[in-house]
């Protein structure tokens, strides 16, 4: 095996006989605190995929949040999501072979854009949301919906689309949840308020997005203080302030303002997005201008050239629920007595109903892909 010259390895890992049967493995891509993710090459087709490779020692204790993300991985195929292709577990490791996507993550793809406009933006806006709706209809919230995590697919014709990855959080819903947890920035209000909560933070996480893909810059921001910035999603006082607004449709506006509700009855579900005239409809995209969001996307995210980094694709893979752990917060404020406790069985469901939908092919087809037809996305 490792003297076959397309393996671009520097060692030899031990892998179960079952994977090295079907895959070539090859070089770490990247590294972290509880995973390894290798070069993947299945031999009959010469598809590059991701081998994820999880240390079973360094997660005595917290099995469940490892079998929680992989139970929800095994239900899920989708074109607009990250797929685990099949697993292997021994007595040491979990291996993982996954979906490898390697056109880098949302920001990258607007930063290193030649032209970007509303239609752009809705074609990205139509992707993640087909993917929420299918996830929604599994009764799964993802809980950290975040550019980082989506991942841009570049199809063989030139299109692309986003692929949403990393379901460290993900959990099934069969009540209220209560675990204050996901990305400050994304973070829905009644996840701050503590008033129990469903599927529709993911909602609130797409109009997030949605708002920063048309001006650059978050609907709520305050990099000096993360209790402002909390307050700021609880009052959810939502304005579009000129001059980065002043040639964005009114549709746009109104779409957005219907995601970030923060009555979550009043809120839009994933449907009613992907059936609203701005991402369904391209006579309510505005003129096709270019939108000067780039350099304000640089300014207020940390976008900087990625040198020799892990790429992101790899980098969603390498996260395991162990490192996300920092994720769940709690509020500073005096009245708040107490932590949060890690994640435990309770919070995060590890099994549950079988939602998963019909079998697909182990080796899904990038034509399948859903994106929007008006959109290289």
């Amino acid at each position: 095996l490792c003297g076959e010259p397309n393996l671009l390895s520097d060692e030899c890992p031990f892998v179960p006989p079952s994977i090295a049967e079907r895959y070539k493995v090859g070089r770490a891509l990247g590294d972290g605190t509880f995973a390894v993710v290798r070069e993947c090459v299945e031999r009959c087709t010469g598809r590059e995929y991701a081998l994820k490779i999880i240390n079973k020692s360094k997660c005595r204790g917290k099995e469940h949040m490892i079998q929680n993300e992989v139970s929800i991985l095994r239900r899920v195929k989708h074109p607009n999501i990250v797929l685990l292709i099949e697993e292997m577990d021994t007595y040491s490791e979990l291996y993982l072979v996954m979906e490898l996507v390697k056109g880098g993550d949302l920001f990258d793809a607007i930063t290193s854009s030649n032209k970007y406009t509303e239609r752009d933006a809705s074609g990205m806006l139509y992707n993640l949301a087909s993917a929420i709706k299918y996830l929604h209809n599994l009764n799964i919230v993802h809980r950290d919906i975040k550019p980082e995590n989506l991942l841009v697919y570049e199809h063989q014709d030139g299109r692309k689309s986003l692929k949403l990855g990393d379901f460290g959080l993900a959990s099934l819903v069969d009540g209220l949840l209560y675990l204050v947890c996901g990305t400050p920035t994304y973070v829905a209000p009644e996840i701050i308020a503590e008033t129990g909560y469903g599927l529709k933070v993911d909602i609130w996480a797409a109009g997030v997005i949605t708002y920063i893909l048309l001006c650059g810059f978050p609907p709520f921001r305050c990099s000096e203080d993360q209790d402002i910035l909390l307050d700021q999603i609880l009052l959810g006082q939502l304005d579009f302030p000129s001059p980065s607004w002043d040639n964005v449709s009114v549709a746009a506006k109104e779409l957005i303002t219907g995601m970030l509700q923060v009555d979550v009855e009043q809120r839009y579900t994933a449907v009613q997005v992907l059936d609203h005239p701005w991402v369904s409809d391209d006579a309510h995209l505005g003129n096709d201008q270019q939108l000067s969001v780039a350099g304000k996307i640089k300014k207020h995210f940390n976008t900087a050239p990625k040198g020799c980094s892990t790429p992101a694709g790899v980098s969603v893979i390498t996260i395991t629920p162990l490192d996300k752990e920092r994720q769940v917060f709690r509020r500073r404020h005096p009245q708040d007595v107490g932590l949060i406790p890690a994640l435990s069985p309770a919070d995060i469901n590890s099994e549950s109903e079988d939602y998963s939908p019909s079998p697909s092919p182990t080796s899904p087809s990038s034509a399948d892909t859903v994106r929007s037809p008006t959109s290289p996305f």
